[in-house]
């Protein structure tokens, strides 16, 4: 989107974040630099700071990062497009240029001097996909240690990328080669015998963390297979059919709503449908078709074992 800056920054709202409630709620970005005169600050008086920091750090490192993170909030700091960590997202604003001083310098709500947001603080990209730092790349969580105040993220064109909802071109690439060999499976599994496709959904079960109870029939005539997952405490009936259609699958999910007392859900794998097959809406019952079951293969790494079976 052209309305946001090609620059972007990293802030920490206060050590610890301590700033951040002020800052979030008040739609400010909080600084702290409380050696530095209000009249250095009010004035950007490059020169003048240079030399008070310089004065304090002496012969230690860190002068330069100092006056340089100063910079990019004094000099223009609207051409740069915001981020901080905190509560587990990345968020993300803009800012007007002109700082606020605070009357009491620096405090444990409030730094000592603050940008008011253009726009305000914001942990969703712009279609609306929430920003959690476990779903973003290392080349950008890696910003949320950085021990200073401000700096240029090295991921900085990745921010952009994900705040744009721009897709990586080598992710897309890999999405595009995924589903190619998705759909190549999926054609090894519609030669399947029905032996080997009653053995492949049982390991497709067993791998997503599903346990056989017992293969029955008799007075239960059509449920192939009980499954347990413990880790959820549900137990499921199985039915495995090598061609079905609605109406065989609707006979089924009249058998599974009879025993709700005793299954938490239906799952009904089918090699080859007759036609599009359809769940009920709202009720725990799923259905593996072809293309599911390819789908879960190759999630699940049985891609080679359907291809030693054809």
């Amino acid at each position: 989107m052209s309305d946001l800056p090609g620059s972007v920054r990293y802030v920490k709202n206060g050590a610890g974040g301590r700033w951040w409630p002020d800052a979030k709620s008040r739609s400010r970005l909080h600084a702290g630099w409380s050696q530095v005169p209000d009249g250095m600050l009010r004035a950007a008086d490059v020169a003048a700071i240079e030399a008070v920091l310089r004065g304090q750090y002496g012969s230690r490192p860190g002068a330069t990062q100092d006056l340089n993170a100063l910079r990019s909030l004094l000099e223009g700091p609207r051409r740069h497009l915001w981020v901080t960590f905190e509560d587990g997202f990345m968020w993300w604003a803009t800012v007007r240029d002109g700082i606020t001083l605070s009357p009491d310098n620096e405090t444990a709500e409030h730094g000592h001097f603050w940008l008011d947001l253009d726009r305000p603080w914001d942990n969703r990209s712009l279609a609306g996909r929430y920003l959690a730092m476990s779903e973003l790349p290392g080349i950008v969580t890696t910003t949320a240690g950085f021990k200073g105040t401000v700096c240029e993220p090295k991921g900085w064109c990745e921010i952009l990328r994900l705040i744009r909802d721009e897709e990586d071109e080598d992710a897309a690439a890999a999405l595009a080669a995924r589903l190619a060999y998705q759909a190549a499976v999926g054609k090894l599994v519609a030669r399947l015998r029905p032996k080997d496709f009653e053995v492949l959904v049982d390991l497709i079960l067993s791998r997503s963390g599903w346990t056989r109870l017992a293969k029955v029939g008799g007075a239960t005539e059509g449920v192939d297979v009980e499954v347990e997952n413990p880790a959820v405490d549900e137990i499921a009936f199985v039915q495995v059919k090598g061609a079905a259609g609605q109406d065989t699958l609707d006979d089924y999910v009249g058998r599974f709503r009879a025993r709700r007392e005793r299954y938490h859900r239906m799952i009904f794998a089918v090699h080859s449908p007759k036609g599009s097959l359809k769940a009920p809406p709202g009720e725990a019952v799923q259905v593996w078709d072809g293309s599911k079951v390819a789908e879960l293969v190759v999630r699940l790494g049985l891609g080679d074992w359907v291809a030693k079976r054809v």
